[in-house]
């Protein structure tokens, strides 16, 4: 509303007040009269609302002062005067009228919302990242950068290849931000959408980086999904989803968000624990003419808590990955299986040359996906802190080194099939309240096949597969709901060339 309306506004409530009493000698101290206007100039209620609530009390005021005048002088001129107790009696009739009305419409009462934002939950993260990287000087110079290759269709060796960076160190400083919403549609059906940063299209980061003259960046959504619980323990879930599968970063990267549907269920028994499963469909890659990839995957699982201090959790995986490995094409050098390639590559995968001719290359998944995982915790908690064991062994049952070497005309790095990780962990698993603190250690080895190198952890290594290294962690939490986190990874190559790396990250983590 501008200036000019809560002008006209305060001075119609004015005309009407006194012309209705130009025999009150206080009219300017009527409370009342002044709690109208001010809710008007402040835009919290329309004029018409104002107006009727006035004149609604005002009929009231002159009712009773003329009723009691007539009844004390019959035959005596009346003069409109509003008693003082009258016009504290319209006072509170103002108010009554207006707080009952911000309390049926919801728009001014204080500390009261509609009901559909009752139903609405907002939170978010923001981290601010510096990121310093360390090549070993021993590290091959020539590693060819896959995903380069497949994102330009293929490139013709006489122009070269792009190449992955493996001997520059580099600094950095990134940040990610990330907006929730989540939203109850009924008492079993939930929604959520999140928004979150990110420099490139992928499974696997929402980092952003600095140093681009303050180009703005890109905003993506990072989750959509509605939960649907049609009995107690049981949720159907379809959309971009939270990761439901119980694992480490082993075989998912902590920023998966898959998208499919997913039927998953869990049975508490009365002071022993629960059983929990799921099953579900993830389309991976959808080709117009050809057929698409699918992931095809299902989980089954127990936990005990025993008397809130000793805690286990076990949990067996299947993953099959369907139509995933690339197709050589035909001799003659024509195209037609470039359909197959992969849309999007990391580094560590058994790849091949898809194409014929001699002339071009573009890289293919050499192997097929079929993957069982066994995940286990073992911890122990006094007070809010605790002490964990959790680890995670995976193996592609799909691999075959022979119709690799096969595919790629000749032997080259040798393909594995096996993934394992191991983490010890003491302090809050969630730092919340300033003082809190958290330190872990960790150890994996992930051959070459063992998991798609596209969702395996990004950060170890920088993302990929044939690594093997430590890892360390320590958090601390420096204000509620700020903590600061440090996280040293140290990698080197397994089959391939040699390929070091030492990652330190800093990290600032504000949630809300």
């Amino acid at each position: 509303m501008s200036i000019r309306k809560y002008f006209l506004s305060g001075a119609a409530i004015a005309s009407v007040f006194f012309s209705a009493t130009t025999a009150m000698a206080q009219s300017t101290e009527d409370v009342g009269v002044e709690i109208l206007q001010l809710l008007v100039d402040e835009g919290l209620i329309p004029f018409d609302k104002a107006q009727g609530i006035l004149v609604k009390a005002r009929q009231n005021a002159a009712e009773r002062a003329q009723a009691e005048v007539a009844a004390s002088a019959e035959d005596v001129i009346n003069v409109p005067y509003v008693p003082e107790t009258v016009r504290e009696e319209i006072a509170q009739t103002v108010k009554d009228d207006v707080t009952a009305s911000a309390q049926n419409e919801g728009w001014i009462a204080p500390n009261v919302l509609p009901d559909w934002a009752k139903r609405i939950n907002i939170s978010g993260d923001l981290r601010v990242r510096g990121q310093f990287e360390n090549y070993g000087e021993d590290n091959f110079p020539f590693f060819p950068d896959a995903n380069a290759i497949n994102q330009q269709g293929g490139v013709t060796d006489a122009d070269g290849f792009p190449l992955l960076n493996s001997i520059f160190d580099r600094k950095r400083v990134m940040y990610r931000a990330r907006l929730n919403f989540e939203a109850d549609v009924t008492d079993r059906v939930k929604v959520g959408v999140r928004l979150a940063s990110g420099d490139e299209p992928g499974a696997i980061s929402t980092n952003s980086s600095f140093g681009s003259y303050f180009d703005r960046n890109a905003i993506w959504v990072d989750r959509a999904f509605v939960d649907v619980e049609p009995v107690d323990g049981f949720h159907f879930i379809a959309g971009r989803m939270p990761n439901p599968f119980y694992s480490t970063n082993l075989v998912w990267d902590e920023d998966i968000n898959p998208e499919g549907v997913i039927l998953a269920g869990e049975y508490e028994f009365a002071g022993l624990g629960k059983l929990f499963a799921s099953g579900g469909v993830f389309p991976l890659q959808e080709r117009e003419l050809f057929d698409d990839s699918y992931l095809y995957a299902g989980q089954f699982g127990a936990s005990v808590d025993y008397n809130d201090s000793f805690f286990a959790k076990v949990a067996g995986a299947y993953y099959h990955y369907d139509k995933v490995q690339s197709l050589k094409n035909a001799p003659d050098g024509s195209r037609l299986t470039d359909w197959s390639a992969p849309q999007f590559l990391s580094k560590g995968n058994s790849l091949f040359n898809m194409r014929t001719d001699g002339l071009t290359t573009l890289a293919g998944l050499a192997s097929e996906f079929e993957l069982v995982s066994g995940t286990a915790e073992l911890g122990y908690s006094v007070g809010d802190t605790s002490f964990r064991l959790i680890g995670e062994v995976v193996k592609n049952l799909a691999l075959d080194e022979e119709q690799i070497n096969v595919l790629r005309g000749e032997e080259g790095v040798t393909p594995g099939d096996i993934g394992w990780y191991i983490r010890a962990e003491a302090g809050y698993p969630v730092i919340t309240k300033a003082g809190e603190w958290r330190v872990s250690a960790g150890y994996r080895h992930v051959e070459t096949d063992a998991v798609l190198d596209i969702f395996t952890d990004s950060d170890f290594a920088l993302g990929g597969t044939d690594v093997e290294g430590y890892e360390v962690e320590a958090a601390y939490g420096i204000y509620d709901n700020i903590n600061l986190n440090l996280r040293w990874f140290s990698s080197d190559s397994i089959e391939r060339a040699p390929l070091s790396l030492d990652v330190l990250q800093i990290d600032l983590n504000v949630n809300f």
